[in-house]
């Protein structure tokens, strides 16, 4: 091989490890954006499942006081069923 020919062997073999080295560098950062946007939406997770845990605490106790108005006004429908009966007995 001549000196000229290794030259150009060479400087194609530099080239490409630029090339390699550039994709290296725009890796790395792709990869430091996904682990930025991994910690991310596990953030984003763990506030959704609070915030669904509230949400689930707070149905149980709507449904709770529902049903302690559903008994109430069923007590109160008797007394007026009751009023009335006695006045259709008069």
């Amino acid at each position: 091989m001549t000196n000229e020919e290794l030259q150009r062997v060479m400087e194609f073999i530099i080239k490409r490890q630029e090339t390699f080295a550039e994709g290296m560098v725009q890796a790395e950062s792709r990869v430091t954006r996904l682990e930025t946007a991994a910690v991310n939406l596990y953030n984003a997770m763990t506030d959704i499942g609070k915030a669904q845990k509230a949400l689930t605490e707070n149905v149980i106790q709507l449904a709770e006081s529902q049903a302690h108005t559903d008994q109430r006004v069923n007590v109160l429908i008797d007394i007026l069923e009751q009023r009335r009966n006695s006045k259709d007995q008069e």
